[in-house]
């Protein structure tokens, strides 16, 4: 019984370093350009807050997500009305689940009220399988535009 406790509360720990791990890859590496609340930086990174949520009430939001860190994109897009002229690296020097744990917690953090009722995290298994199709501009940017 003991040994089946320690291991609940190791597996609870380990999803909070998950979660964890995604706040430290977001401030190390994302929030330079999108900034430490999501705000973005005006005409460089758009806003990640309010505004990646309401993406995933469709399938290609869920693709979209993925894709965008897996590949990056060099393209003008608009974001509340702004348009912005940037270049969103790919990472793809972090693990899978590490840009699970990130998208995470971008959604959970900057976009709680526009996630939908039906909201699953992000899996790893789902960056792996877009990082094995690695998806194109063109297929990113139709992503994009079809989970506005």
């Amino acid at each position: 019984m003991k040994r089946l406790m320690v291991a609940v509360a190791c597996g609870l720990l380990a999803g909070v370093a998950v979660a964890q791990d995604g706040k430290a890859v977001y401030d190390a590496n994302c929030a330079a350009c999108h900034q430490p609340d999501g705000a973005g930086a005006l005409g460089l990174a758009p806003p990640l807050a309010g505004t990646l949520g309401k993406r995933l009430a469709v399938p290609e939001g869920r693709k979209y997500l993925p894709g965008i860190v897996i590949a990056g994109l060099a393209s003008k897009m608009e974001s509340k009305g702004v348009l912005y002229e940037g270049i969103m690296p790919n990472w793809q020097q972090f693990s899978d689940a590490e840009l699970a744990a990130v998208l995470n917690h971008v959604l959970t953090t900057f976009n709680t009220a526009e996630l939908p009722a039906d909201f699953t995290p992000i899996e790893a298994d789902e960056l792996a399988a877009t990082r094995a199709k690695k998806p194109t501009a063109k297929e990113l940017r139709a992503w994009r535009a079809a989970s506005q």
